[in-house]
């Protein structure tokens, strides 16, 4: 949590990018504003969304909401193929309809990645393709043509999430039991005192022997995924409608100002929502 920022910008509707890299870029966790959809073409690895790691194969689909915390974690030295769009939240809602919401492809309700069987997914690729083509040829009519085309793969993947035999891969769960008890710990005293050496004496485990095993399995530190946990969870106590001081420290901050500055770092707005007019966009394609 300490090491990821708000990234990229969209001034459009949408965008789309088609990247093809020799090896998976090392991307930082982040979030956007807008929502984001990941076709992977080619790659092996996993990418995690709020706290969720995903193990992934070519022909998945990765739909990640505005303002979730994100990073692929792709391995080796295989081709990194994907094919990803970035759709602002305003377009989200203004084509949605009373029986087609579309921010709703997006909820994690079921989770954050789509797999289908072979004759679905290529249809879902395909139409991803026809985007990209349409966007591409700049002709008569095209910016028109593009946006009836992401509407048309917007429904399909909403269409998708609905059938009975789509397949939503479970995260993925850390190997030892100690990383599992570790978690499950942090998850059930947010509230409280937490430091290295009281979660080493829970687990009866050398502190250095716990750091070294939990960041193994879950490529980040134990003060980043505690840090996270507390901020992702003060938010949502937030968005339920509890008082940003109260949301605090049910959280286990103790100190309000800190609280604010590392809600505004990470999340880029403050705990009362002002947005955080300070911080740097960038373009980021993972």
């Amino acid at each position: 949590m300490e090491d990821y920022q708000k990234r990229g910008y969209l001034l459009e509707n949408f965008r789309l990018f088609h990247l093809h890299t020799p090896q998976s870029p090392k991307v930082d966790y982040h979030y956007h504003e807008f929502y984001k959809i990941v076709f992977l073409i080619s790659g092996r690895g996993s990418y995690v969304v709020d706290s969720h790691r995903y193990l992934l194969q070519p022909g998945d689909v990765v739909l990640v909401g505005s303002r979730s915390v994100h990073r692929p974690e792709l391995e080796g030295d295989a081709p990194y193929e994907r094919i990803i769009i970035y759709i602002s939240p305003e377009y989200l809602l203004r084509q949605s309809a009373p029986d087609c919401d579309l921010l709703a492809c997006f909820s994690g309700k079921q989770g954050h990645v789509l797999r289908l069987k072979e004759e679905p997914r290529r249809r879902l690729f395909a139409a991803a393709a026809a985007l990209e083509r349409e966007i591409s040829s700049r002709r008569y009519g095209s910016s028109i043509l593009s946006s009836a085309a992401l509407l048309r793969l917007l429904v399909e993947v909403g269409q998708n999430l609905q059938l009975m035999d789509a397949h939503y891969p479970s995260p993925a769960v850390p190997k030892s039991d100690r990383v599992l008890q570790l978690q499950r710990y942090i998850g059930e005293h947010l509230s409280e005192d937490l430091d290295i050496d009281t979660l080493s004496e829970q687990l009866y485990i050398s502190k250095y022997h716990l750091m070294r095993q939990f960041r193994r399995e879950t490529g980040t530190s134990i003060h980043a995924y505690l840090s996270q946990q507390r901020l992702l969870h003060a938010r949502k106590l937030i968005e339920s409608g509890m008082r940003a001081t109260e949301a605090c420290y049910r959280s286990g901050f103790r100190s309000y100002s800190s609280f604010t500055r590392s809600y505004a770092k990470h999340l880029g707005t403050t705990p009362t929502g002002r947005l955080d007019a300070g911080k740097k966009q960038e373009e980021v394609m993972e």
